[in-house]
């Protein structure tokens, strides 16, 4: 059964960056890159920083550093970038003294996903933690709405499909098997990957689903929490 929701406005789901229209529509957008871009933004704004600036290109996020005393978190194909400080993984957020600070952020698809939108006013960031808390922002709105699964290397991956049906299925009030989307997460070789390298806890962690109300909001090209429901 579904909510007035879809009366009042439209939402698309795109299941990688690439499937988004050329010209880019006039739409509210929402970014998805569960593991681990838009998870990272969220625990960001949850440990105190003071606002996350997404970067596609890490020279920039490296001269945003030396001019805002910034923190820099990020990856590249899963490996460090010289002169970042920190690993998006949200474990290692959590460990970090980022109270009051300016945070930049870059990574191989979720940054790229934003870039790809143009970095509009109003982009939201979603994961499977914060999925109901997107909805309900998208639906406030009352504007068609484009929910986009960032993908890898122009395909599709499980993890963020399931955070982009869950955020559909909360603004649409669709019922969905939430176990079969757990399961979906836990068996994509990205989770296999984070077992790999020692951190299959962040697995737990992801599949807390609307765990958290926290919606990374772009304002001025900086995320701060826009949750206002």
């Amino acid at each position: 059964m579904t909510n007035d929701r879809s009366e009042r406005s439209t939402v698309r789901r795109v299941d990688r960056l690439e499937e988004i229209p050329d010209p880019t529509p006039s739409v509210e957008f929402a970014v998805v890159d569960v593991i681990i871009s838009s998870t990272s933004i969220i625990r960001l704004l949850e440990q105190g920083a003071a606002y996350v600036r997404p970067f596609s290109d890490p020279e920039a996020a490296l001269s945003f550093k030396q001019r805002e005393d910034a923190v820099l978190v990020g990856e590249d194909g899963g490996g460090a970038i010289e002169g970042f400080d920190l690993s998006p993984l949200p474990s290692i957020i959590a460990d970090a003294d980022i109270e009051g600070r300016p945070v930049g952020i870059r990574t191989t698809n979720g940054t790229r996903a934003m870039e790809r939108v143009g970095f509009p006013d109003g982009l939201v960031v979603g994961s499977t933690i914060n999925a109901a808390a997107v909805a309900e922002e998208l639906a406030g709105r009352q504007r068609d709405a484009m929910i986009v699964a960032a993908g890898r290397q122009g395909e599709p991956v499980p993890e963020d499909t399931v955070g982009a049906e869950l955020i559909e299925a909360r603004y649409t009030g669709v019922d969905v098997d939430e176990e079969h989307l757990r399961e979906r997460v836990r068996d994509c070789s990205t989770a296999e990957w984070l077992r790999e390298i020692g951190y299959g806890n962040e697995l737990d962690d992801l599949l807390a689903f609307d765990s958290t109300t926290v919606v990374p909001t772009l304002e001025d090209g900086r995320f701060v929490d826009g949750y206002t429901s």
